[in-house]
C-alpha cells in the first residue's frame, strides 16, 4: 500500500521502530537556520547597533586626541578649520581596527539579550531552531566585518595617518613662513633645536633663537630678533632670512668643565649682523620623513612584499590579521555572555566579555611577536605566522561553538525577569 502524501506535500512517516530511525522528513538539515525574515531583522538591529556604538567610540577617541594635544598645537599655529577638520577626520580610521571587534561585540549581545528576553528563542524552539543556531548568522555579520577591518584597517588607515602628518606639517610650514604663531613654539630639526618666540600683539617678525652642535666639542647659538620663511621654490628648497641676528660659537661643557671650579662662559667666536639669508632644504626646517619609514603608515599590500625581509615589516603584518580575526570571535564571546546573564550580574557580564576580547588582543600580540621572531618558533615565515593565526582563530571558533552549544538552554531561558 502506498503512503498518502499529507497537506504540505510531504510523504508522511511509515509506522513501526525501524522506519522511526531510519525516516527524515525534508527541511531537516535546515533545523538550524533562522527563518530568512527573522535573519534579515537580526543582521538590521546588529548594523544598526555596530554603527551606533562604533560612533560612540570614534567620537570619545578624537575627543582624547583634540584634548591630549592637538587642539593645543592647531591653537598655536592658528591652523585654519579646514585643515583642522582634515586633521580630525584622519584620525578616525585609527582605532577602527579594534573599535570594530568591540562594536560586533556589544551589538549582537544586546540584539540577543533582546530577543532572549522576548522569548523569541523559546518560540524559535519550538519550531525547531535551537538558539545556538543563531551563531551561524553571526558569523557571517562577523566575516563581513573582518573583511571591513581589513579594507580599512590595511588600507585606508595607512593613508589617513600620512594624510594627518602631511596636513599638519603644512600648517606648520604655513605659520612660520606667514607669521602666524601665537605662542612660543619649539621644533627638533636637522639643523638644531630652533625655538620661535611671537612679538606682543602677533605682529611683526617673530624671534629665532637656534642652538646647534657644530662639531664634538663645540656648540653654536644663534639669536635673531627678527625672522622670515620664503619659499619654497621649485627645487624645494626655501630662504630664511634673519634680522638684527648675533651668532656665538661655544665650546661643549664635556670638554671644557675642568676638575674644580666654574666652566668658562665666554664664547669662542661671536659675530653680529643686521641682516642675512641663508638658503634651506624644507625638511631641515620642519621634519617630514618618508612614508616609507613609518610602518604604521605601510598598507598591508606593502607589507606582503617585505615582510620576508622585513621582521618590523612581518610583525605588523600579522597584528593586523590578527586583529580582523578579532571580528569572527566578538560575536561567538557575545552568545557566551549571553548565557550567563542574569539579573544579579547584568553590570558586569558586557564589560567582561569586551575586556576577554582586548585581552584576547593583548595575548595574540605578544605571543605571535615571539613566535614570529627571525629564531622563533615559526622561523620567520611569512606562511607559517599566517598560518598559525588561521589554526589558532579556528580552534577558538570551534571550541566558543561548542561551548555554545553546550549552554542552548542558558541562552535561550529569560534571564532578567523576577518569575
Amino acid at each position: 500500500m502506498r503512503p498518502r502524501q499529507d497537506i504540505v506535500g510531504e510523504t508522511a512517516a511509515p509506522r513501526g521502530p525501524a522506519w522511526r530511525d531510519a525516516w527524515t522528513p525534508r527541511g531537516a538539515d535546515r533545523s538550524h537556520r533562522f527563518p530568512r525574515q527573522q535573519a534579515r531583522r537580526i543582521a538590521r538591529d546588529v548594523a544598526l547597533q555596530v554603527g551606533l556604538v562604533l560612533l560612540l567610540i570614534e567620537c570619545i577617541f578624537v575627543s582624547e586626541k583634540l584634548i591630549s594635544g592637538l587642539l593645543e598645537e592647531v591653537l598655536k599655529i592658528q591652523a585654519p578649520l579646514s585643515k583642522t577638520l582634515v586633521m580630525m577626520a584622519a584620525l578616525l580610521p585609527e582605532v577602527f581596527e579594534l573599535a570594530l571587534p568591540t562594536a560586533v561585540l556589544i551589538a549582537v549581545y544586546r540584539v540577543a539579550l533582546a530577543m532572549r528576553e522576548d522569548r523569541e528563542f523559546l518560540m524559535l524552539s519550538s519550531l525547531g531552531i535551537p538558539p545556538h543556531g543563531l551563531i551561524r548568522l553571526v558569523l557571517v555579520l562577523g566575516l563581513g566585518a573582518q573583511l571591513a577591518t581589513v579594507f580599512i584597517g590595511g588600507f585606508i588607515d595607512p593613508l589617513s595617518r600620512y594624510a594627518f602628518r602631511l596636513v599638519m606639517f603644512t600648517a606648520q610650514y604655513d605659520a612660520l613662513a606667514g607669521n602666524t604663531v601665537s605662542a612660543n613654539r619649539l621644533f627638533e630639526t636637522r639643523v638644531g633645536t630652533v625655538v620661535v618666540t611671537p612679538r606682543a600683539g602677533g605682529e611683526g617678525r617673530p624671534r629665532l633663537f637656534v642652538r646647534q652642535e657644530d662639531g664634538p666639542d663645540r656648540e653654536r647659538v644663534v639669536v635673531a630678533n627678527g625672522a622670515s620663511l620664503t619659499g619654497p621654490s621649485e627645487t624645494g628648497r626655501v630662504s630664511l632670512h634673519l634680522y638684527d641676528f648675533s651668532v656665538d660659537e661655544f665650546a661643549s661643557p664635556r670638554a671644557e668643565v675642568p676638575r674644580t671650579g666654574r666652566p668658562s662662559t665666554a664664547p669662542i667666536s661671536s659675530l653680529r649682523g643686521s641682516s642675512t639669508q641663508q638658503t634651506l632644504v624644507i625638511n631641515d626646517v620642519v621634519p617630514f620623513d618618508p612614508r616609507s619609514r613609518n610602518v604604521a603608515e605601510l598598507t598591508t599590500g606593502e607589507l606582503l612584499f617585505s615582510a620576508g625581509t622585513n621582521d618590523g615589516h612581518r610583525l605588523e603584518l600579522g597584528k593586523r590579521i590578527g586583529r580582523s580575526l578579532l571580528c569572527l570571535l566578538a560575536p561567538l564571546i557575545a552568545i557566551l555572555a549571553l548565557s550567563f546573564t542574569t539579573r544579579f550580574n547584568q553590570a558586569f557580564v558586557l564589560p567582561l566579555a569586551c575586556a576577554g576580547l582586548m585581552a584576547t588582543e593583548i595575548v595574540g600580540t605578544v605571543a605571535l611577536g615571539g613566535l614570529a621572531a627571525p629564531g622563533g618558533p615559526l622561523g620567520g615565515s611569512v606562511l607559517a605566522m599566517l598560518a598559525f593565526l588561521a589554526v589558532m582563530a579556528a580552534l577558538l571558533a570551534y571550541a566558543m561553538t561548542r561551548f555554545a552549544a553546550l549552554r542552548s538552554s542558558a541562552i535561550a531561558r529569560p534571564g532578567l525577569s523576577r518569575s
